[in-house]
């Protein structure tokens, strides 16, 4: 028999895959705001029944390849046919079409499978191995909702076949890279907790005007952090290092040849 503590967090999850499951079929359609919408609300899901199982302590393994399993249709098979539907829409024909959507959704549903084989069920958030598939996700419904609503309020069209796809390549190829990527509230540490409180009810309470603006600018410094802070931390504190060895060699010169050795 399921304990009660379980039925909550996989109800969220089971929400979380059916939002997902819309999108594909608004996609289809080519009803592609829509199809947007709900890859962004089944985000909401995948925040909420983490929450939740942490409030309940109710972890488990099958919690967690639920959720995989979740957001592969979600994060992954919901973008790509997305991906798909754009570019058949733009480019009719064009040989990258297939090629560059299920590289997507393999490259997410790789990402999900080395999470599962390298983490336990457990209530510490650890950081991650290559980008998080929600936040692929959002890098790639971001860039086509900011360059609508710029169309819309400014009437300059922003939004170009080539960007698109290399923003759907990149985004692929960062969830299967080995850079490490923090979770979001290590990366965003240097934002006072007052302050990122305030900033994200201001958020929600404008969420209808500030939506388009909010997710692309989060995603995408998101991910320009983290790649920073990996290229510093792999060269940056290299350099920084050689540094010390040779003022440290040095300072043993010096100070030999006062001792006349």
């Amino acid at each position: 028999m399921v304990k009660k503590k379980y039925i909550a967090p996989n109800l969220i999850t089971a929400g979380n895959m059916f939002l997902g499951y819309l999108s594909i079929t608004e996609s289809i359609k080519g009803n592609y705001k829509m199809a947007i919408w709900f890859i962004l609300l089944a985000m909401v899901c995948d925040g909420l029944d983490g929450k939740t199982a942490r409030k309940l302590d109710a972890f488990s393994e099958f919690g967690k390849e639920f959720d995989s399993f979740c957001d592969a249709v979600s994060f992954g098979l919901a973008p790509s046919m997305l991906i798909y539907a754009i570019l058949t829409k733009n480019v009719p024909g064009s040989p990258f079409i297939v090629p560059v959507s299920f590289l997507y959704a393999l490259c997410g549903v790789m990402r999900l499978v080395k999470f599962n084989i390298i983490n336990v069920a457990s209530s510490e958030k650890g950081d991650f191995s290559g980008m998080p598939i929600p936040n692929a996700a959002a890098m790639v419904v971001s860039y086509i909702m900011i360059c609508e609503i710029i169309n819309q309020k400014f009437g300059l069209q922003l939004f170009r076949i080539n960007i698109f796809i290399a923003v759907s390549v990149i985004s692929a190829s960062l969830m299967v890279s080995t850079i490490p990527f923090k979770t979001p509230d290590k990366t965003f540490s240097f934002i006072p907790k007052k302050l990122a409180l305030i900033i994200i009810l201001g958020l929600l309470v404008s969420m209808y005007w500030t939506l388009d603006y909010s997710v692309f600018i989060i995603s995408y410094t998101y991910v320009l952090l983290n790649i920073l802070l990996y290229f510093y931390n792999r060269f940056g504190s290299e350099n920084i290092n050689d540094t010390v060895d040779e003022f440290v060699e040095i300072e043993e010169i010096d100070e030999n040849e006062e001792k006349g050795e």
